[in-house]
């Protein structure tokens, strides 16, 4: 019999390879609601091949300062919220599509503003409105999907960035590169090189709002 770590993480990779095969948003939603109260039992974003929170929080600083004003994109739990409070971070706000994971989230008293959205094909509110999105756990196989680039593209300022951790299998498998070239080709973004293995920086270099021909899908 294995022990409660190994049991956890059995757990936790078969819930993502349920979400992985849903049929629709709604399984989806479902199955992270079910999952919530245990969530934080396994490191699920190393799972995924996704940075720790602590890491993805040193890098937001280190671009950005505790200044920002930040949305964290599929916030789950809170836990990158969390990092980012405790390094200064006062302005954040954060979107999931489940609101089990939301109810979690809250508890932290970290966030400004938390909400329910389906991120697959936009932000809602105003554009221009963010100097970064941050997104952990969000680019796995049956989540998001490149076309979310897009629209958190629209909700950063210009001259802020999206900082997003895909993994590479993800991003080769997934038109995730398409999708950035798109966005680059039309002068609405700059990929900032050096960043770690399995993180996308995207500096938003343009209004991608006011694009007559914004790439929503590779």
């Amino acid at each position: 019999m294995g022990t409660p770590a190994t049991a956890d993480a059995g757990d936790a990779a078969a819930r993502l390879e349920q979400i992985r095969t849903a049929s629709d948003v709604a399984e989806v939603r479902r199955l992270y609601d079910d999952w919530a109260a245990t969530y934080e039992d396994v490191d699920v974003a190393g799972l995924m091949g996704h940075p720790d929170a602590a890491r993805m929080a040193d890098i937001v600083t280190a671009i950005a300062g505790p200044g920002a004003d930040v949305l964290d994109a599929a916030c789950g739990t809170g836990l990158l919220g969390a990092e980012l409070a405790e390094r200064g971070f006062t302005s954040i706000d954060g979107l999931d599509l489940s609101p089990g994971m939301i109810r979690r989230a809250r508890r932290r008293r970290v966030y400004h503003d938390l909400g329910p959205a389906d991120l697959r094909d936009g932000v809602p509110g105003a554009s221009g409105k963010f100097d970064v999105v941050t997104c952990r756990g969000g680019f796995a196989p049956g989540h998001l999907g490149p076309r979310a680039l897009t629209g958190f593209a629209r909700v950063v300022r210009v001259g802020g960035v999206v900082v997003a951790a895909v993994d590479d299998a993800t991003w080769a498998a997934d038109g995730y590169a398409e999708a950035v070239d798109r966005l680059r080709e039309q002068g609405l973004v700059r990929p900032v090189e050096g960043s770690d293995p399995g993180l996308l920086v995207l500096e938003v270099r343009g209004d991608v709002h006011a694009s007559r021909s914004v790439p929503w899908s590779p």
